[in-house]
């Protein structure tokens, strides 16, 4: 990803923590004057179905023309090239606090899209981590972390590419890692939340675990990097985040419902689904095998192995199968044992991944946050005995 500290705000305001741009050393001077006039109806669908000319906030469509000029006067041999790019084509970020993240964020896609729809070849070969690493920002200030995870992610893989040696060290991996740089604003305010929300978790944990304590330094991130260096294993670490991070939008939107009935329950079953599918990710990276040595291809197979009972202290395989959501959480009654915790998150798991239609349980949070902390449990047990 490049480096916020070389990118310019193009709505900067005196008041505001704004980022300066370097001027664009070896891209201006490739750069032709357009002879075309922009053509709105040009290009409006390709082989992949995206249309573009879409209107944009802070870009005006003379200088979208003059960058897509730029772009096809350079070569982008060099990562630094890229970067430069963006440096000075891009609405940026501010530092201190969210500032239309909606319109900054659909610029740079829009940018990107009509970069791609111009050379789809030099596009796949320019460095993209500053604009990926910008889109990710943003998402996370729309509170869309889903898409912030899948973009941070993407940008991570153009570091790779780029910067085979050092990659780990740039910021996209470093927040990942909650290892960022504190004199470096990209990130910073959204990194501190992250890091509040799973200290907040560890910390509970930590109170109930009967387990060596978790911390962020000592074990998290050793945890995380693990996963970082094995780029099939990378989007169990985003998922991870995804799902620590939405809980806290889950649970204040059921709590703005309270009083009414019905209503929708999917967002919710869907959450603690993924949680389930993220427990049974890392069982199956810890038991790729059962006691005979075949492959684990269910979590019925990993829990039913001995290993796995002697690992966390069991003498059979935890239940896995419910009626109900009522039933599912009744049967935790109050338990905070590494039995109740599998238990719970097998059953979502099995449950909620069949089926969207469920009793509703969550007229109020309380319960539904009974369920996302004996997955996030499950999840940090295996994790503290396992992959540490």
């Amino acid at each position: 990803m490049g480096h916020i500290g070389s990118h310019v705000d193009i709505t900067s305001e005196p008041h505001r923590h704004q980022v300066k741009v370097k001027p664009l050393t070896n891209i201006v001077g490739c750069c032709r004057a357009s002879r075309a006039r922009p053509n709105e109806n040009c290009g409006a669908s390709h082989d992949v179905g995206i249309s573009y000319f879409m209107s944009m906030y802070f870009f005006h469509e003379n200088l979208v023309n003059h960058a897509l000029e730029v772009f096809k006067a350079t070569e982008f041999g060099t990562a630094r090239q890229g970067d430069q790019f963006f440096e000075i084509f891009g609405p940026g970020n501010i530092a201190s606090n969210p500032d239309r993240p909606f319109e900054r964020f659909s610029d740079y896609e829009e940018l990107l899209v009509r970069l791609m729809a111009t050379d789809r070849d030099k596009y796949q070969k320019m460095h993209k981590g500053t604009p990926l690493g910008f889109m990710s920002w943003l998402a996370f200030d729309l509170r869309n972390y889903e898409k912030a995870l899948f973009y941070m992610d993407a940008g991570i893989s153009e570091d790779v590419k780029n910067f085979p040696d050092r990659w780990i060290a740039v910021p996209g991996a470093r927040f990942l890692l909650l290892n960022f740089d504190p004199g470096n604003p990209w990130f910073g305010r959204t990194a501190r939340q992250v890091k509040h929300l799973l200290e907040q978790q560890l910390v509970r944990f930590n109170g109930i675990s009967r387990q060596p304590p978790l911390d962020i330094d000592g074990s998290w991130r050793p945890f995380v990097e693990k996963l970082l260096v094995d780029a099939t294993q990378r989007t169990i670490v985003s998922a991870l985040y995804v799902f620590l991070l939405e809980f806290e939008d889950r649970f204040q939107e059921l709590s703005l419902r309270e009083g009414s009935t019905g209503g929708s329950n999917q967002p919710f079953t869907v959450h603690l689904f993924t949680g389930g599918l993220l427990f049974e990710s890392l069982l199956k990276r810890c038991y790729p095998v059962n006691d005979r040595g075949e492959k684990n291809k269910t979590l019925g197979n990993v829990l039913n192995s001995r290993s796995l009972w002697s690992d966390f202290g069991l003498t059979k395989a935890p239940e896995t199968v419910a009626q109900s959501l009522t039933d599912i959480h009744a049967a935790i009654q109050g338990s905070v044992s590494v039995e109740t915790a599998l238990s719970t998150a097998a059953k979502l798991r099995n449950t909620t991944g069949h089926n969207l239609v469920w009793d509703d349980i969550f007229s109020t949070p309380a319960k539904y946050a009974d369920l996302f902390h004996q997955v996030m449990n499950a999840i940090l047990h295996v994790i503290s005995r396992k992959l540490i």
